[in-house]
């Protein structure tokens, strides 16, 4: 398993000062979302082609691994217009990963009340349906993976749907990141083996990535603590990813600055 971190944890950087920065602090591999992590780059628009050469060479020069390139969308928006223009922006992230060397974009799914209803929720469904069928195509076309990310206040809010996506779908390209915190609500934090069992179970072999964060409830809220300082119980998840994905990327989210080093011992502590 390779340690890694979300890019803009570091915070906004030159691109060469913010490679070298990540892999002096220890990391091996980052999820990059350049418009929130590169100076220059403030939204997708900015996004050039002569700007990809730059970015692979600061990597590359760094020896630190792009996993996954950040493209967070709303694939599930009412408004079409809207949506469509959204899932054009991550074709083109597909496009800009083949040209990067880059074998992931990761994407959530658009924040849902979780007391929506089960017909409103159905429609939505196949808003997202409609998105990643458009993006598929364009996967294929460019031999990149989609790494969808269920989140349970999202449209794909279970693993359940999340394995109906991937089967209506049917592109070997549609594959999951895994986030066990975002599967999670406050009212089910002690359910979490089960909900993490059920994911193995039904997606397991289609996870590309793993995003590893820890937290607390606290007045009915999650409250971000180190990993190793919380409540979310890796051992069982890290087990199967062992005996079944040993070359898995776990991906720090929310690192501090003044703290990484402690989520670094952790990481490694579960990967030993």
């Amino acid at each position: 398993m390779k340690i890694g971190v979300r890019a803009h944890d570091f915070g906004r950087q030159e691109i060469d000062a913010l490679a070298a920065n990540i892999k002096n602090a220890g990391f091996e591999c980052v999820q990059l979302a350049p418009a929130k992590s590169i100076v220059g780059i403030n939204s997708f628009a900015d996004i050039t082609d002569a700007l990809l050469s730059p970015i692979e060479q600061a990597f590359s020069k760094a020896n630190l691994e792009i996993t996954v390139l950040g493209c967070y969308i709303e694939p599930s928006l009412a408004d079409r217009e809207k949506r469509l223009e959204n899932v054009e922006i991550f074709k083109n992230n597909l496009t800009f990963a083949r040209q990067l060397g880059i074998s992931i974009v990761g994407t959530e799914t658009t924040h849902m009340d979780i007391n929506t209803s089960t017909q409103e929720r159905e429609k939505v469904y196949q808003l997202l349906k409609d998105s990643v069928l458009r993006m598929a195509e364009r996967a294929e076309k460019e031999n990149v993976f989609i790494g969808i990310e269920p989140v349970a206040e999202h449209t794909l809010n279970t693993p359940e749907l999340a394995r109906r996506l991937l089967d209506e779908v049917n592109s070997q390209k549609l594959k999951i990141i895994f986030d066990p915190v975002n599967l999670v609500l406050p009212h089910t934090i002690g359910d979490q083996g089960k909900i993490f069992a059920q994911l193995l179970d039904l997606l397991g072999q289609e996870i590309v990535a793993m995003h590893i964060k820890d937290i607390v409830i606290e007045n009915n809220e999650k409250t971000w603590r180190n990993i190793g300082a919380g409540v979310i119980d890796y051992a069982p998840v890290i087990t199967w990813l062992k005996q079944n994905k040993p070359d898995m990327r776990l991906l720090r989210e929310g690192v501090m600055m003044d703290s990484y080093q402690q989520d670094i011992n952790e990481m490694k502590k579960l990967c030993s």
